[in-house]
């Protein structure tokens, strides 16, 4: 029987550095995590932890069961990332052997891959975030690694009944993190193809796979089935519901990832993805290739209805990396290629120590509707004013204008509920409902959104009165102004795509 490749098998003096690598970056960012509050993100998931359910309107559950861990010990900032922290480390050292296991002739390709992906920004600023996307990139390296011990195992033997069985565990736990991870299936199925590998279909363990997955995600499927299949249909509406797909869309998408992903990443990656699949000697970045473009093409052609968010390609960017590794270091002989490596490099670390010093303690004189951390101070401060403010308005109860402010509200104020008073169907309809027609309220409005909040025919409220403002100011700079008002007479509104329900324990209705 064919002997398979391990976890524990690396080269020495790579090994060794990439650990240390792993390690310095993972303390470095938790010492960062208690510098700032949870991002948008970040306290919509944590809300989660606090409202277990079987799945949420946007995601599948697995995000929120691993801030519940957490969330009954500490409800700190620096507490709910360091699940996240150990997440990313161990999803470096994964895509560590990965590397080394497909390029054995580099033994510094998988340092140098850690390198590459570590230094992009967006890696840097979801190295400790808790998003569907933490445990997805985990699950699914595992499933890129268990896929690699099936092609070197013989069919229908009990060696490769226990690889199918671990396939589908991880491909289960994959769709339980997020919807993407349905790439994983369409890119297993690539495989097959061009391998030829239909004697697949005969194994036996290909079936129980497919069970013990389908077991593992039974959560989502029984929640969907209990709230009309919102989520399911959410998901195949978002990012089509414009009526014009717009070429401008894709190109900001896309500009949007080079920038935050690096420019060797983001432009060899999408020319080895490309070009690998008519080479006879690419073999390696094919397989590569075939779990990574499903991913940015799906979000590539989505962007034109919607422009995606960079950080949904991430696993795409972080799959290809070792395959742009090894080519620059098959081609460095080349000039133009050292040069390219160079000045993108610059420009990243150079972009990473300005984020990582404005992270750490806040110096850039910016106007504090511009500053680029400006979301992420001052929440706690505005929360504790709010609720100063309450009393004098008859407890008035707290709003805000769209799910992203009503996500730092309702977690830093928790047990509070917080109304959103846009026409748009998210999880805080199902979590509180919709408040009454001509109820009073206290919104919080941060100085980058839209001051004072719109009133009358265009808005929520019929009147708005201004109170205070909250400026929050590090080093004699503001980062952040936060403003708070109140509002009378809340009006009815027209709901897009969904309809919300005055009583938070009704099922909305399907569209």
């Amino acid at each position: 029987m064919m002997r398979q490749p391990t976890l524990t098998q690396p080269q020495p003096a790579p090994y060794r550095y990439s650990l240390i690598l792993i390690v310095s970056l993972a303390l470095w960012h938790l010492m960062l995590a208690g510098q700032v509050n949870l991002s948008v993100d970040e306290a919509h998931y944590a809300l989660y932890g606090l409202k277990l359910d079987w799945s949420y309107f946007d995601h599948p559950p697995m995000v929120g069961w691993l801030n519940a861990l957490i969330v009954p010990i500490s409800h700190s900032d620096t507490a709910l990332r360091v699940i996240p922290a150990l997440f990313f480390a161990a999803s470096n050292l994964v895509l560590y052997h990965i590397s080394v296991r497909l390029y054995p002739s580099f033994h510094w390709i998988g340092f140098w891959t850690l390198a590459l992906i570590n230094s992009a920004l967006m890696f840097q600023l979801l190295s400790i975030s808790m998003l569907p996307d933490t445990p997805l990139i985990l699950a699914s390296l595992m499933v890129f690694w268990t896929f690699l011990n099936l092609r070197e195992s013989p069919s229908n033997t009990k060696h490769s009944l226990k690889i199918w069985i671990w396939l589908g565990f991880w491909l289960g736990v994959a769709g339980l993190s997020k919807y993407t991870a349905i790439t994983l299936v369409l890119s297993l199925l690539i495989v097959m193809l061009i391998e030829k590998r239909f004697y697949w279909l005969k194994d036996k363990g290909l079936w129980l796979a497919i069970v013990i997955a389908a077991v593992i995600i039974s959560p989502i499927l029984y929640w969907n089935s209990t709230h009309d299949w919102i989520s399911i249909l959410y998901q195949l509406k978002h990012g089509t519901h414009n009526d014009n797909w717009d070429w401008h869309r894709v190109l900001n998408t896309q500009l949007a990832q080079a920038g935050v992903y690096s420019l060797l990443l983001f432009g060899l990656g999408w020319w080895l993805m490309l070009s690998t699949w008519h080479q006879k000697q690419a073999e390696v970045a094919r397989l590569l290739a075939a779990f990574a473009l499903p991913i940015v093409l799906l979000f590539a052609m989505n962007s034109g209805y919607e422009m995606s968010l960079p950080h949904w390609t991430q696993l795409a960017w972080l799959l290809i990396s070792p395959a742009v590794v090894y080519w620059c270091w098959k081609h460095w002989q080349f000039k133009t290629v050292r040069a390219f490596v160079y000045i993108s490099s610059i420009i990243t670390l150079s972009a990473s120590l300005i984020l990582n010093s404005q992270l750490a303690t806040p110096w850039m004189p910016l106007p504090d509707n511009e500053n680029i951390v400006r979301d992420l101070h001052g929440w706690p401060e505005a929360i504790q004013q709010a609720k100063d403010l309450q009393p004098e308005y008859h407890n008035a109860p707290l709003f805000a204008s769209n799910w992203s402010q009503a996500s730092r509200i309702g977690w830093y104020a928790y047990p509070q509920p917080v109304y959103i008073t846009d026409n748009r169907f998210d999880q805080f309809d199902l979590w509180f409902g919709n408040p009454a027609k001509g109820s009073n309220g206290l919104m919080i409005v941060p100085s980058y959104e839209d001051i004072p909040p719109k009133t009358g025919s265009s808005g929520h409220f019929e009147t708005c009165t201004a109170l205070k403002q909250l400026p929050i100011i590090k080093r004699g700079i503001t980062i952040v102004t936060y403003h708070f008002y109140f509002c009378e007479n809340f009006q009815a509104v027209s709901y897009q795509g969904w309809v919300k329900t005055l009583d938070p324990t009704q099922k909305p209705l399907t569209p």
